[in-house]
C-alpha cells in the first residue's frame, strides 16, 4: 500500500468509497452522492492508488469487490459512524450526560461569592460533572495557556494574545472594622481612615494597591501592618483585632453575615474593581468550554448584590 499522510487524505474519497462498496456500482455512487459518473470514476482511481488496490474489479455485467475490498467495509463504517459522532457531539451539547470536572482559577473571594450560586445551577444542569478551585496568584496566566484551568476569574491579567478576557461585574470598595472598634464611634474621616492599622490582600503578592492611590491625591499614607493572599484570613483577622480592611462590596457584605464586622463606605474616593473571567483563545469556540462560561457568568449575575455591585456585559468593555 502506497504510504499516505494524514494530511494528504481526503475524507470525502472515504465517503465515496463507502458508497461505492456499498453500491458495486460508479453510477449508483453518482446517484447517491450527486456528482458525475466521470467525478466518481476519477475518485477511484485515487482510491485505487491510495490502497493499491484495484477494489473493484469487472465481473461479467457488473462490479465486484475485490478481497482487499471486504475487508474494508467493517472498518470503514465503523471509522465514518466515529466521525459523524465526533462532529454531532461537538454541535449537540447535553449537559446533563456531562461527566467532566471543571477547574476554577479563584481567590477565596470567589469560593465564598460565587461558588455557592455556581454549584446549585451545576448540580442541576450538569449533575454528573465536578469542580475544582485552584489558588494560582502569580502563576494565573501560566495556568491558563497550559490550560491546567478551564477559567480564571479577578481583576487583572497580563495583556497575552494567547488569553481571552470578558469583564463580568463591577464592585465598589467597603471598609471592614470589627464590631465595638473604637473608630466607629465617631465619622471616619481621610486622616481617621489613614491613621489605622490596614490589612492588605494581595493575591499576586503585590504591594500596595487601589486604596494607595486614593489617598495620594489628599498627602495622606497608610500603614499596611499584614499582608496576606486571603479574603477571608484578612477579614476574620479584622474581626479579632483593631486593624481594617478595605474589599470589595459583595464579599464585604458575606463576612458581615457571617462574622461581627461592621461595613463602612470608603471615606476617600477608591477606585471600582472590575472582576473578569479569563481563558485560553484555544477554548473559545468549545461547546463545552463555552457551556460552562455561560453557566459561571450567570452565577455571577445571580451572585450579585445591592446597588454597588455592577454587572458588565462584554460590550461594555470597550465603553470603560
Amino acid at each position: 500500500m502506497n504510504a499516505v499522510h494524514l494530511r494528504e487524505l481526503d475524507l470525502n474519497l472515504l465517503v465515496l468509497l463507502r458508497d461505492l462498496l456499498e453500491t458495486k456500482s460508479t453510477v449508483k455512487t453518482a446517484k447517491r452522492s450527486g456528482r458525475t459518473q466521470s467525478a466518481v470514476s476519477h475518485g477511484l482511481g485515487r482510491l485505487r492508488a491510495m490502497f493499491d488496490d484495484q477494489l473493484l474489479v469487472r465481473v461479467g455485467g457488473g462490479l465486484s469487490l475485490t478481497a482487499f475490498a471486504e475487508e474494508l467495509v467493517d472498518p470503514l463504517h465503523r471509522l465514518l459512524l466515529d466521525t459523524q459522532r465526533l462532529v454531532t457531539a461537538a454541535r449537540s451539547l447535553e449537559p446533563a450526560r456531562l461527566s467532566r470536572t471543571f477547574t476554577l482559577g479563584c481567590t477565596d473571594y470567589a469560593e465564598i461569592v460565587l461558588v455557592p450560586t455556581l454549584m446549585q445551577r451545576l448540580r442541576k444542569e450538569a449533575p454528573l460533572a465536578t469542580l475544582v478551585t485552584r489558588a494560582l496568584g502569580a502563576d494565573a496566566e501560566a495556568a491558563l495557556i497550559a490550560r491546567e484551568v478551564d477559567l480564571v476569574y479577578g481583576t487583572r491579567f497580563k495583556q497575552l494574545g494567547a488569553i481571552v478576557e470578558e469583564p463580568l461585574q463591577r464592585e465598589s470598595m467597603r471598609v471592614l472594622l470589627r464590631c465595638g472598634h473604637p473608630a466607629l464611634a465617631r465619622r471616619l474621616t481621610r486622616k481617621a481612615y489613614a491613621a489605622l492599622d490596614h490589612v492588605l490582600v494581595t493575591p499576586r503578592g503585590s504591594p500596595g494597591g487601589a486604596v494607595d492611590a486614593a489617598l495620594a491625591p489628599f498627602g495622606l499614607e497608610r500603614r499596611v501592618v499584614l499582608r496576606l493572599p486571603n479574603f477571608v484570613s484578612a477579614a476574620l483577622i479584622v474581626a479579632q483585632t483593631d486593624f481594617v480592611v478595605t474589599l470589595p462590596q459583595g464579599f464585604a457584605q458575606r463576612m458581615t453575615e457571617i462574622a461581627k464586622l461592621e461595613s463602612l463606605p470608603a471615606p476617600v474616593p477608591i477606585a471600582d474593581f472590575t472582576f473578569k473571567m479569563a481563558y485560553s483563545r484555544t477554548l473559545e469556540a468549545d461547546p463545552v468550554h463555552r457551556w460552562f462560561r455561560a453557566l459561571f457568568s450567570e452565577a455571577v449575575r445571580t451572585s450579585a448584590r445591592g446597588p454597588q455591585s455592577k454587572i458588565l456585559d462584554v460590550g461594555q468593555q470597550a465603553r470603560d
